[in-house]
């Protein structure tokens, strides 16, 4: 925008500087050709003076001396006609044919004064040409012709043009130099930050705040406005927080002491049809003790300020997939990682854990027994996952995409089934049966784009499910660089 703005700045100046520079430049050329003109008038007058009484008397050798004087002095031509239009006088040849010699000379002749040149530009190569009656007693005995070369004054006319085009030019220059491109950065400066600052928002981080005192009144009001829409965003949201944690916190202790009604219930139980529905409803409370600890931790980690560090990938996933080989072996499923080594990424501290437990868990619940791969890959480059465009810790050039991706060779989901995915309580249709709430996948993509990473489910190859937790690089240190 900034470029677009000084384009127009630049484009309205230079529009009024050429405005008044043109009506400049054409008074000095107007002015120029008049002085070169009535110059040569002055010489046609005297020369036609001297050629009266040489027409009169028939001596023309003074005329044809100062004729060539003045030719050799001025590179010019000049010639002496009489009222027949025959040639008295020529030091130089002259073409009395040439279609503006022949009209100058039939005015002269016809007693009529000579035509002031029109405007004449440095590229126009056209000399001035000159006719000045003869005449004795009213009566017209001839005339003068000076066709003179127009050098000097378009010379004139040039220095006069350069001047002004430069003098143009350094005005624009300083013009957008020192008051557009001040004003603009000075106009755009509140709009870059409200840019900033939508982006902050777009990515859940409802307390920033723009400055409203600086910029155009507009603006400020403006930044005003977003500020107010931020904090009543903000509130909305703790509410909401507030409000699912206050629930899930409410609703334990009435849930804690129903299941424990139910477990003494079993004493008074004797029908084996009774005891297997008790049984279901103490399940059912545990499964409903397990929501409420989802939400509860939902809303904590919705309601967490706090910032991304860095963590060493390689040894989050290599200690999650220890801590989880034990139950796959004991489910008899396979589990192969591709870890290498040095490996950070910028995250919110446990966030990738949390990720990583939930992601081999559901590996391992919805994989139909069928083998799991846990890889971690580096990108360099690129955009990072939390759209800042890869820029790292201290805005500097962006330093790539870490994606850590737990892979299973199951049923998979479909690609309806992928686009819900995520959801908060949502289950697919064929996992009603399995044990779960619905909300480790929800939880674990508030968590990790807390941080700045993104969760992402595509399906694998052949069949399956891959889950991949991308998060930005970490700026490489001077021990890691060398």
């Amino acid at each position: 925008m900034r470029r677009r703005l000084l384009i127009i700045v630049f484009a309205l100046v230079a529009g009024l500087i050429l405005a008044l520079s043109v009506p400049l430049v054409r008074a000095t050329a107007e002015h120029t050709v008049q002085t070169s003109f009535i110059g040569r008038v002055q010489d046609g007058a005297w020369f036609a003076d001297m050629a009266a009484t040489a027409l009169e008397s028939g001596r023309t050798d003074r005329l044809e001396a100062a004729a060539d004087r003045y030719a050799a002095l001025y590179d010019s031509q000049v010639a002496v006609v009489d009222a027949d239009g025959e040639t008295v006088v020529a030091p130089r040849p002259l073409d009395l044919e040439e279609p503006k010699v022949r009209t100058a000379l039939l005015r002269a002749l016809a007693d009529r004064p000579a035509r002031q040149p029109g405007l004449m530009w440095p590229w126009e190569d056209r000399p001035f040409v000159l006719a000045e009656p003869v005449k004795r007693d009213g009566r017209v005995l001839g005339a003068v012709l000076i066709v003179s070369p127009t050098d000097r004054a378009r010379s004139e006319v040039s220095d006069h043009l350069t001047l002004v085009a430069l003098g143009s030019l350094a005005a624009l220059a300083t013009v957008v130099i020192a008051v557009a491109t001040p004003m603009v950065r000075w106009v755009l400066r509140p709009v870059h930050e409200l840019d900033r600052a939508t982006h902050e928002v777009a990515l859940g981080r409802l307390k920033t705040k723009v400055s409203e005192r600086t910029g155009a009144p507009e603006l400020r009001r403006l930044a005003n406005s977003f500020n107010a829409m931020a904090d009543s965003m903000y509130a909305s949201q703790e509410q909401q927080r507030a409000f699912v944690a206050q629930a899930s916190h409410q609703l334990r202790n009435p849930l804690t002491a129903l299941r424990l009604r139910v477990e003494n219930l079993e004493d008074y139980v004797n029908d084996p049809r009774g005891l297997h529905e008790l049984h279901v409803a103490a399940e059912e409370a545990d499964r409903f003790g397990e929501i409420l600890d989802g939400l509860l931790r939902m809303a904590r980690a919705e309601a967490s300020e706090a910032e991304r560090t860095r963590v060493d990938v390689t040894a989050v996933v290599t200690h999650r997939v220890d801590a989880w080989r034990t139950a796959y072996e004991a489910e008899g499923v396979p589990l192969t990682t591709r870890i290498p080594d040095g490996v950070s990424a910028l995250s919110l501290p446990d966030s990738l854990d949390h990720a990583l437990d939930t992601l081999l868990d559901n590996a391992l619940k919805f994989g139909d027994g069928t083998p799991v791969s846990v890889s971690v890959t580096r990108s360099p480059g690129g955009d990072s996952p939390d759209g800042s465009g890869g820029e790292g810790a201290r805005g500097g050039r962006g330093d790539g995409v870490v994606e850590v991706t737990v892979c299973d060779g199951g049923a998979g989901l479909t690609a309806e089934e992928l686009a819900q995915a995520g959801g908060r309580f949502w289950r697919s249709p064929r996992h009603q049966n399995v044990r779960g709430t619905g909300l480790g996948l929800a939880l674990t993509r508030i968590v990790v784009e807390a941080g700045g990473g993104e969760l992402r489910l595509a399906e694998a190859r052949p069949h399956g499910l891959a889950a991949t937790v991308r998060l930005p690089a970490a700026p490489a240190t001077p021990d890691t660089a060398s």
